[in-house]
């Protein structure tokens, strides 16, 4: 029992990790998501069954009266989900990740040389990321995307970034379902669909 509670205690710190370390970059964790439950809903009929074999043949080769519950792993186990639970929901790595980079965005913000409505491509790095495309919107706001991905099985697009003092009606990369969430004074990340 303590060897399996090790091992799913080394799985948890990987994933926990991995899905901190995934969540610096806007809208990667989304796509990432997608995929993790198209991929279990397809191989969850199989899990189910290997769980139950599994089950079986320890029923029938380990007395359960002998088992011994190591639950400082278990609370371990627990302690680990829910902290990186709460740095996902307040979106930490990502504020912590853009407190780095800011300086570059700050730069670059400053020195945009073309006129307002007009997206243009960057492709450039600005701290720990890499900015594909630049815009500014009439409404308000500089808009720095970051990352763009499909949005589930429709055709349109997610667009992901970040943005300096941006408005509530819409952005240059579309208007349908719109959010932006506050990072430091006037940053904020955006979150948008293409399909108006």
């Amino acid at each position: 029992m303590k060897i399996i509670i090790n091992v799913a205690l080394f799985i948890i710190c990987v994933i926990c990790t991995a899905l901190l370390i995934i969540s610096i970059y806007p809208g990667v964790l989304d796509s990432l998501i997608f995929i993790v439950t198209l991929v279990s809903i397809l191989s969850l009929p199989g899990f189910f069954i290997v769980g139950i074999m599994f089950l079986v043949v320890v029923g029938r080769r380990i007395n359960l009266r002998d088992i011994q519950v190591p639950w400082r792993r278990i609370g371990a186990i627990a302690t680990i989900i829910l902290v990186s639970y709460i740095l996902l929901k307040f979106y930490i790595p990502r504020r912590l990740a853009f407190m780095i980079s800011r300086s570059a965005f700050e730069q670059t913000r400053v020195q945009i040389p073309f006129s307002v409505n007009r997206k243009t491509t960057l492709d450039r790095r600005l701290g720990l990321y890499t900015v594909d495309e630049l815009a500014i919107d009439s409404r308000g706001g500089v808009y720095f995307r970051v990352y763009s991905g499909g949005s589930g099985f429709s055709p349109d697009t997610t667009s992901y970034g970040f943005v300096y003092q941006p408005n509530r009606e819409g952005s240059p990369f579309g208007m349908a379902n719109y959010q932006v969430f506050p990072l430091d004074e006037n940053w904020y990340w955006f979150r948008v669909s293409d399909d108006w």
